[in-house]
């Protein structure tokens, strides 16, 4: 990504869609704007050793059972003993992983997503090895293809609760990116296996996307003993359990969280922490000295960003967020309760300001309401996108153009840019999903007024709290509370429920 030259975008989103009919295709055809560096768009993903896929790991497909929104297995709860050296760059440990089966038919395989294990991590000396696999206490049979760790010859009865034990190692690369060490900073987003998604396509084990997110994962609670150097200071998801424990060279750390869909961590000894509040929301800003200059900005916008969001979209559930910045080129990237910001010399208190509004407000749009973000990438981009141009009171500037080619929608999967990225398919990626999407929001807010599209805002967020939602749903919810058929609008703006179904 960082080779090529991409459309000028915006970054950040308000809300998941919806609707209960099906559209058919026939938008007006606009041009697209001059293509510009993704590194100068707040909130844009940057990574920093991208390998875009041209052959993909095939979906696992099956037979989907019950209604056609079936979703499990829910309620995981993962608890880890990990270990990290700082001189090797290496994880180890164990990962206990409960869960129930409310499939409704008994499950004889398992899935987990290794996105550690993705070819622009292992490229650069990265990797995971899955040293062993338990479930229930027994050794089970195990394989890991790229990103996809297959678990088989299992008997997990419908309405069950089993346990799963993976021990692992995982090597962390070299890189400025959401997984990677660079100087004395680590980067621990995506890093273990997390359990896949079992819905009406069958499990998903889609690939990495290295332009974006291509990860899905219910929410679930994590209990996480973490061992380090103990000079490091530690941000992660949760909050952290008791007083740190140190040892003669080494310190441990007991983070719990709940309703989350990932656990992220960043690592660095030179980290200064400042603190404030919003009602009983903690916000820590990480920065090293070298970044001290934008702390107060990442204050600022973390502060004003929870607020607002609260207030149009629905409250901040989780008592803590943690904003942490490093070094590098990529933008931000989102976690629950963290978010990461990359940071050079030359970025503006603005753009400092930008990203962070735009990460936070993914706290809502994947973290609280949650999408398939390889199937629906808009669910989650266009909505920051639109929250980051709502807190800086720039809604004016969201004009992207939609692209020439008509085969792309706001709504398309990832499959369809990366289908046509000879012929720019990736540039018309952010084109659609961050510019052209978070226009397409905004225009839906002037068309329905701020009163009936933030009182839409909020009965999606009350539907879909904590839960996984869909362009279906976002339409019937916004039609059902404005009291309108949305139909013209949404198909004028490509936004199309049958390029899911």
């Amino acid at each position: 990504m960082k080779k090529r030259r991409l459309l000028s975008v915006l970054t950040t989103i308000v809300s998941l869609l919806a609707l209960t009919v099906t559209w058919t295709l026939s938008p007006a055809v606009t041009h697209a704007q001059p293509a510009t560096d993704p590194a100068d768009i707040p909130g844009v993903y940057h990574p920093a050793n991208p390998h875009l896929y041209k052959e993909e790991i095939p979906r696992v497909k099956s037979s989907a059972h019950g209604d056609d929104r079936l979703l499990g297995p829910t309620r995981p709860h993962y608890r880890m003993n990990v270990s990290y050296d700082t001189n090797r760059h290496v994880i180890t440990g164990t990962m206990n992983v409960t869960f129930a089966n409310n499939l409704g038919f008994t499950l004889h395989d398992l899935y987990f997503n290794v996105w550690a294990n993705a070819r622009d991590f292992t490229e650069a000396g990265g990797g995971t090895q899955i040293q062993s696999v338990k479930v229930n206490g027994k050794p089970a049979v195990f394989s890991l293809n790229e990103t996809a760790l297959h678990i088989t010859g299992l008997n997990l009865p419908s309405n069950s609760r089993p346990e799963v034990q993976i021990t692992f190692t995982v090597k962390v690369p070299n890189l400025q990116d959401r997984f990677g060490w660079y100087g004395t900073t680590v980067s621990l987003g995506n890093w273990f296996p997390i359990l896949a998604v079992y819905d009406e396509e069958g499990w998903n084990t889609d690939p990495y996307f290295p332009y974006g997110e291509s990860f899905y994962s219910l929410t679930g609670n994590f209990d996480v003993l973490f061992t380090t150097d103990r000079s490091q200071v530690v941000a992660a998801t949760g909050t952290q359990v008791g007083k740190t424990i140190f040892h003669k060279d080494s310190a441990t750390y007991h983070f719990r969280a709940q309703n989350v869909r990932d656990f992220a961590m960043e690592l660095d000894p030179n980290y200064h922490v400042r603190q404030t509040s919003v009602g009983n929301v903690k916000i820590n800003v990480y920065y090293t000295d070298r970044q001290a200059k934008y702390a107060d900005a990442m204050l600022e916008a973390g502060r004003g960003s929870i607020a607002l969001f609260s207030e149009k979209f629905g409250k901040y559930p989780w008592p803590e967020l943690d904003i942490v910045s490093m070094e590098g080129w990529f933008g931000g990237m989102e976690y629950p309760q963290l978010i990461m910001i990359s940071l050079t010399d030359n970025r503006t208190q603005e753009w400092v300001k930008s990203v962070t509004a735009h990460e936070i407000g993914h706290q809502w749009f994947y973290g609280i309401i949650g999408n398939n973000e390889y199937d629906e990438p808009w669910l989650d981009e266009s909505f920051a996108t639109f929250a980051a141009a709502l807190y800086m009171n720039d809604l004016d500037e969201l004009t992207t153009e939609p692209t020439k080619e008509e085969y792309y929608h706001v709504s398309s999967p990832v499959s369809t840019f990366t289908q046509h990225a000879d012929a720019g398919g990736i540039e018309a990626y952010y084109q659609m999903i961050y510019g052209y999407g978070s226009r397409t929001l905004n225009e839906l807010r002037m068309e329905l007024g701020d009163d009936t599209f933030y009182r839409a805002m909020h009965a999606w967020f009350r539907a879909k709290k904590f839960g996984v939602a869909t362009t279906r749903d976002f339409i019937r919810i916004m039609q059902q509370t404005s009291g309108r058929d949305l139909h013209d609008f949404f198909v004028s703006h490509r936004v199309y429920v049958n390029d899911q179904e």
